[in-house]
This record gives C-alpha cells, structure tokens and sequence, in this order.
C-alpha cells in the first residue's frame, strides 16, 4: 500500500519549512525594529519630521531593487541571506551598545534597509529551487502568510519588548531574531547561481539588462506595470483612513486601530486560505486579488459606519494578500532562474515607487477634497488599472 502524500507542502518539505521559519523570524524582526526606533525616536526628538526621517531611511534603499536582483543572479542565494541576517545582526546590536542620536539611526536604519532591499530578491528567487513547480503558489502563500506576520506581530512585539527590556533590550532581542534566522538558513542547502561567470557582463550592464527582460518579457511587464499603477492609486487611501475613520465615522483612535488593523488581518487570511495546496490559476488570482482591492477601496470611502468600513477594508486585505501570491507565483513560473532576482528586483522597485507617488499626491488631494473622495478616486483609479491588468497579462499566464 503506498505511502499518502501530505498535501501541505509545509508538511511534507522540511527543506521549504526551514527557509519558510527563517524568513518568518527575519520579518518579524523587521517588524520589531522599526516599532522599537520609531517609539524611541518620537519619545526623544518628539517631532514628526525625526519620526518621517527614519521612516525615509527605510523605504528609500528599496528604489535599488533592480541592483539588488543582480547580486541575487551572481551569488548563492542561501550565502547570501545568511549574509544580510548577519549583517543586521550587527546593525541592531551596535545600535543597542552605542544607542546613537537620530543621525546614526537614520544610518544604521539605511544599512539595514539595504541589507533587507537585498535580502528580497533572494529569498523570493529560492523558492522555486527549493518545491515543485505545482508547490509555487501554496509556497508563495506560505511566504505570504510570514511576511503578514511583520505587520501582526512585529509591532506588537517591538512595543513589548520596549515597554518591558527598555529600547536597549528591544534591539539586543531584534539582533538575536536575525541571528537565529541565519542560522535556520544553514539547513538550506545551497542555492548556487544559474549564470556562469562567463555570461556576465559589468554590474551595470547587468542590471539594465534586468530591466530590458522586463520590458520584452510579457508576464513580467504586466506585473510591473501593474504593481506600480495599482500601488500608486491604492496608496492613495492610506493618508485618508485617519481622517476617515476618526473624523467622518467618528471612531476616534481606537476605532482607527481598528480599522486599519482589518486590512492586515484580510491580508493574512488570504495567504492562510490559499496555502492549503489547491490548484488555482495565479492570473485569476491576479486579476481578482486586484478586483477585490478596488471593491474594498470603494466600499471604505462609500462606509456609513465603522464597522461596514472594518469589513471593507477586511475585503481589500484579502485581495491584497491574494494578488501578492499571485504575482510572485506568475513571475516565478514564466521567468528562467538565471533571470529572478532581477525581475523581482523590478517588481520591488515598481512598487516602492508607486507608493511614494501615493504618498506624495495624497495629501495635497485629501487637503482639496475630502477623505471619502480620495478612496473613491483610489478604488476608480484601481479598477482602471484591473482593466489594464486583464489586457497586458498573456491568457497561458
């Protein structure tokens, strides 16, 4: 009688589950760090602008994302991330021995920022070396479900372990967590790149050789294009949910927490349900994950009552837990491995840069208009883009 085969790829892939453990306590750690400096900073310098300063360290080294993809190609993957946790694990405990001012924090959160800009590509390219090809989108679930826990948990410990170990302590536990993370890595065997040395060019070349892939490669262009138009109206919405939910609902803070907290919790069931190992069309799941967003969008500024906009911002959660498994999956199985870690490099680039356009035009709109027109003109914006979306993405995908 033959052996049942587990139908959870955690389950029956020890190998996936040690590389889906350590990149889940890499995330959390994100998580942590950022919650534990941002306290810190807005305790000590008191101000918006040191707390949107750190912020801007953070987010402004992802726009290397093509650059980073080309690392990604050159090296062993697994080398690699066991590298950059490493190097956050001297970041973050620097960070708590020396517990500089905000200008050292703003540089140690920048190096760090790098290492994780990095880090990305790599741990999304080890993927499909690591399960079967019909694993790809139950995997990516996973994956999903560990990044989902930077949002959930992160903070939640990052405010912990500052009220209770006290800034110092809360880095000391943050460097650990990268620690550990390394080395959970060192069961992964390794990930050698899929370019000879011969066929590389100079690092430049390289790296606009990644972004010309992208533009002929059918399915890679239609998930830039759209990760950076969806990001760019989605975006949009996330200056107005305070005003909305505290002003026009009369929600207050909680009510805030509450609600914004819904979309995390809509991200995180998306990737538990899609985790289960059911066959699925990743170009449906695209296209839908995008759909739902724009529902849930619409239906937030459209909101008579806190707790219908708790339930439509569950919905665009669950479409944007939906569509960021589908993307990498549809990427990872059109793309050839020589070609991964730029193509997500791409994607990681196109996303960042939508979300600064959003940030950048959503304050001005919201000042002009109101709040419920700003998530009106995001869910608009957003199902034009699905529109696109259908039309650029080859049928086969």
């Amino acid at each position: 009688m033959s052996e049942v085969r587990p139908r959870n790829v955690m389950r029956r892939n020890p190998v996936f589950r040690r590389l889906w453990t350590a990149r889940a306590i890499s995330f959390i750690g994100d998580g942590i760090a950022i919650t534990a400096l941002v306290l810190h900073v807005g305790s000590t310098n008191g101000t918006g602008t040191a707390v949107g300063a750190l912020l801007l360290a953070q987010a402004l080294p992802h726009l290397a994302g093509p650059m980073a993809g080309v690392i990604a190609d050159r090296i062993d993957q697994r080398r690699l991330m066991i590298a950059c946790n490493i190097g956050n694990t001297v970041v973050f405990a620097v960070a708590a021995w020396v517990l500089p001012g905000l200008l050292g924090l703003i540089v140690l959160v920048a190096t760090s920022s790098i290492l994780d800009t990095i880090f990305g590509p790599a741990g999304r390219s080890a993927t499909p070396a690591l399960v079967d090809e019909d694993d790809l989108l139950p995997a990516n679930a996973w994956l999903g479900t560990a990044l989902n826990m930077q949002v959930a948990i992160g903070p939640l410990l990052g405010g912990l372990f500052v009220a209770t170990l006290g800034i110092r302590g809360a880095l000391v536990a943050d460097a650990a967590s990268f620690l550990l993370s390394a080395a959970l890595l060192l069961r992964v065997p390794p990930l050698p790149p899929h370019r000879a040395r011969s066929d590389r060019t100079s690092f430049l070349a390289d790296t606009w050789a990644g972004l010309a892939y992208v533009r002929r490669h059918a399915v890679a262009r239609a998930v830039v294009i759209t990760l950076f138009l969806g990001v760019a109206f989605a975006g949009i919405d996330n200056v107005a949910l305070v005003f909305l939910s505290r002003d026009v609902l009369g929600a207050g803070a909680i009510g805030f927490g509450v609600v914004a907290a819904a979309f995390g919790i809509g991200m995180l069931a998306a990737s538990i349900a899609l985790s289960g190992g059911r066959s699925r069309s990743p170009r449906a799941l695209f296209l839908g994950g995008w759909l739902l967003t724009a529902a849930g969008t619409l239906l937030t500024g459209l909101a008579p009552a806190v707790w219908l906009a708790v339930t439509a911002q569950a919905i665009g959660g669950v479409g944007n837990g939906a569509d960021n498994v589908a993307s990498d999956t549809l990427v990872q199985q059109s793309v050839p491995r020589a070609m991964l870690g730029r193509v997500f490099g791409a994607t990681s680039m196109a996303a960042y840069v939508g979300a600064g356009i959003a940030y950048a035009a959503g304050g001005p709109l919201l000042d002009a208009t109101s709040p419920r027109f700003v998530f009106l003109v995001a869910g608009v914006g957003v199902l034009g883009v699905v529109g696109l979306a259908h039309i650029l993405l080859p049928k086969e995908a």
